[in-house]
């Protein structure tokens, strides 16, 4: 899968919520814009 460039739309994630279960972006897209922040982990 190619890396997106900017400005390219985000794919559909489905990635787990704070409570375990799955959250799908788009679903968090219905509320308005999301903001994905990845941590990175030391250790």
């Amino acid at each position: 899968m190619p890396y997106p460039s900017a400005g390219d739309p985000a794919p559909d994630l489905t990635l787990a919520g704070s409570d375990g279960r799955p959250v799908h972006l788009s679903s968090l897209w219905q509320d308005g814009p999301a903001a994905l922040v990845f941590l990175r982990h030391f250790g």
